[in-house]
């Protein structure tokens, strides 16, 4: 599916989609999506790595991807982004170093991450966090 066609998408889930492969790159072209939902999405390796030309997103859910590795760098690019959830992810294994870049970050959640390695000194950087939940990690 060429998503990057959808130019006014502003919410896009996919859950449980177990015969889905990889994410198309032109979904970065989804220049006004603001919640985007990724829920047992069981072949997910990784994210495009553009993922940051996402300007506009608000709400990023990682949940029960249990497949998806290392977060591209492009990440901290979201400038826009207030909620990042990180669930069942068993095999990510580092924030990015530079996680602290994301200013207008106000919720973080990171359950069941069990691979996830020491949480960086630049999450201290993140002003606006009213909400961080560490659980199971």
């Amino acid at each position: 599916m060429e998503f990057g066609k959808l130019q006014n998408l502003v919410e896009l889930e996919l859950s449980e989609c177990s015969k889905l492969g990889c994410l198309v790159d032109s979904i970065v072209d989804l220049a006004q999506l603001k919640t985007f939902r990724l829920k047992s999405y069981q072949k997910l390796e990784n994210l495009p790595v553009e993922f940051g030309k996402l300007q506009s997103l608000v709400e990023l859910d990682l949940s029960e991807c249990s497949k998806l590795g290392c977060l591209p760098d492009s990440i901290v690019d979201l400038a826009q982004l207030k909620t990042f959830r990180l669930r069942y992810c068993h095999k990510s294994k580092n924030l990015l170093v530079e996680f602290g870049k994301l200013q207008s970050l106000v919720e973080l959640n990171l359950f069941e991450c069990s691979q996830l390695g020491c949480l960086l000194d630049s999450i201290v950087d993140l002003a606006q966090l009213k909400t961080f939940r560490l659980w199971g990690c």
